[in-house]
């Protein structure tokens, strides 16, 4: 089963169930005023994005989890806000992206990482094996139709790692459609919300041309 709106997720999250989902995996606007190198923007991402949180712990199952990106200079906003809407921080989970980006290449460290708060609501057990905090996938490079696409393979790594089999996941922010391609490879049901038009055909088309 695999359900994909178009709309806004302050919105549309509202009509979702209280305590529906097995988790919430998801990759909001950080908040960075993110452009790639072909000046693609992000909705949304003036500031960091965490208005979404309260329904998302409204929604998710008690002995559900969140897993939720965002990177070093806002870290603290996200898990700030996590905990404020009521989920409980377990881990800091690192993605390794095995090429770093651009940025300030004369007086930063070449970026090569992003951050993922990890949190519970209730009592929480993974359903596989214990699962590591340093994640090395490598990022795309090619080929995007989202400006900060995630790779399938990381997003089924987190699905499998979290989320029971047959269970239910949230994408309030689905953008190009990965998570819903890694549920689908790995036997999970899914819900994807995306505000944008053209990023939710790119998803449906995408999942809807994806076999498990």
């Amino acid at each position: 089963m695999r359900t994909l709106i178009q709309g806004d997720c302050l919105q549309e999250m509202k009509r979702l169930k209280t305590e529906s989902v097995d988790a919430v995996i998801t990759d909001p606007p950080y908040g960075i005023a993110y452009a790639n190198q072909a000046g693609k923007r992000v909705l949304n991402d003036e500031r960091p994005f965490i208005w979404w949180l309260y329904d998302a712990y409204r929604i998710a199952a008690t002995g559900g989890a969140l897993v939720c990106f965002c990177r070093w200079d806002v870290q603290e906003a996200f898990r700030w806000a996590i905990e404020i809407a009521g989920f409980k921080v377990k881990s800091q989970v690192i993605w390794d992206r095995e090429v770093h980006g651009m940025g300030d290449t004369k007086s930063a460290f070449g970026p090569r990482h992003d951050v993922i708060w990890f949190a519970t609501k209730g009592k929480f057990e993974f359903p596989g094996r214990r699962p590591q905090s340093v994640l090395g996938f490598r990022r795309l490079l090619n080929g995007l139709i989202h400006p900060t696409q995630k790779p399938v393979e990381l997003m089924e790594y987190l699905v499998r790692a979290v989320c029971p089999d047959e269970g239910l996941v949230l994408d309030p922010f689905m953008g190009s459609g990965s998570t819903g391609v890694a549920c689908i490879r790995s036997g999970r049901r899914f819900i994807g919300i995306e505000q944008d038009e053209e990023h939710y055909k790119n998803a449906n088309k995408r999942m809807s041309t994806c076999t498990e």
